[in-house]
C-alpha cells in the first residue's frame, strides 16, 4: 500500500512532558505554573593583534548569564518562597532545568545548572480576552554547568 503523502515516516522516539523538571535552589517547580523558561550565557572575548606579525590573542572569559521565566499567577506557595529566596542578591542559588529520558531512541537528556542566580526583574501582564495574569521574572547568573 502506498503512503498517501509520498514518503514513509519512521517514529524515532517520544518525549513525555513529565520528563522535564525544574528546581529553584532545591525547591521543586511543581505547581509554579511556569509556562516558558529561557536563558543565555554570554562570554566576553576580545581579540588583540600584535603589530608587525600575524599573531592574534584572545583575552577575556568573563561570563554573564540571563534567564527569564514566564508563569501564570496562582499555583502553590512554593513559588512565592522561590521569589523571596532569589530576591536576596547576597544569597544567590542555583536554578536547575533537567530534561531527562524519553522513550525508545530519543532517550538521553541534558541538565542545565544556572549557577549563583539572583532575581533582577519582576513584571506582569494581563489581557482582557484571557483574564489570566502572566508574571515575568528575570534573573542574572554567574556561570552555567551543562551535563
Amino acid at each position: 500500500m502506498a503512503n498517501i503523502f509520498g514518503s514513509e515516516q519512521t517514529h524515532n522516539g517520544s518525549f513525555r512532558a513529565d520528563d522535564l523538571k525544574m528546581t529553584f535552589g532545591g525547591v521543586g517547580g511543581d505547581g509554579a505554573l511556569v509556562q516558558q523558561a529561557n536563558f543565555t550565557l554570554t562570554r566576553n572575548v576580545s581579540m588583540l593583534y600584535e603589530i608587525g606579525s600575524t599573531n592574534v590573542y584572545y583575552v577575556g572569559n568573563r561570563r554573564q548569564g540571563q534567564a527569564q521565566l514566564n508563569r501564570i499567577v496562582g499555583g502553590k506557595g512554593n513559588f512565592k518562597a522561590m521569589v523571596e529566596k532569589f530576591g536576596d542578591m547576597c544569597s544567590p542559588d542555583t536554578i536547575t532545568l533537567e530534561a531527562s529520558g524519553g522513550c525508545k531512541a530519543a532517550a538521553g537528556g541534558a541538565t542545565y545548572n544556572l549557577m549563583e542566580a539572583t532575581l533582577t526583574t519582576v513584571g506582569a501582564s494581563v489581557t482582557a480576552q484571557e483574564i489570566v495574569v502572566t508574571e515575568t521574572l528575570g534573573f542574572i547568573f554567574a556561570d552555567l554547568e551543562y551535563s
